[in-house]
């Protein structure tokens, strides 16, 4: 299993409102990560992939996209987690595996905490969810390409950020809000 401990990336563009694309589980399917990156890219502040792609880091597509190593990615070179600051929103990134979240999200939250998070990215089950523990918006955008659960539709999410809440909208492979899951979360 590639891997490489944690990476910290400085902060992007600033701006009053925030808006981050958010894709995970991709599972080899380039053509999608590649789509939403070209939908989003100069658009939006960050595009962020929860690993599970099964393609090379070195790949082309990863210019502009935050990611980090799934339990799928034997490729060298992803970090297994990676911290960024976007203008002073503090981002904690993992795939979630190593954190045991198929049992419990207790360390996942206890390494959100360690950083500071005010929002903690997940994969790895491949259902999308997002609540709030603490200060920190807890976000798995679904599965890009292989859903499971009740939501069958591949799924991933943005995330608006402004100083006194979040806005979470999930959409479809076509760039269709999926409605019945938005949320706002107040900060």
């Amino acid at each position: 299993k590639a891997g490489g401990g944690e990476k910290v990336n400085g902060g992007i563009s600033s701006m009053a409102k925030q808006t981050i694309i958010v894709m995970s589980d991709s599972h080899g399917d380039r053509s999608i990560v590649e789509e939403i990156k070209n939908y989003y890219l100069g658009k939006v502040d960050g595009i962020f992939h929860n690993g599970d792609s099964e393609l090379p880091s070195d790949d082309p597509v990863w210019e502009g996209i935050h990611v980090v190593a799934g339990n799928m990615d034997f490729y060298d070179g992803y970090p297994d987690r990676l911290v960024t600051d976007l203008n002073g929103t503090r981002i904690a990134q993992a795939h979630g595996h190593l954190f045991q979240i198929n049992f419990s999200f207790q360390k996942l939250d206890l390494w959100a905490q360690e950083e500071n998070a005010d929002i903690c990215l997940y994969g790895h089950l491949h259902i999308p969810d997002a609540w709030m523990e603490g200060k920190t918006l807890f976000l798995n955008p679904g599965s890009i390409s292989q859903p499971r659960g009740l939501i069958t539709e591949r799924l991933y999410a943005k995330v608006e950020i402004e100083e006194d809440h979040f806005r979470v909208d999930y959409f479809t492979r076509q760039h269709q809000l999926y409605p019945s899951l938005s949320k706002e979360f107040a900060r």
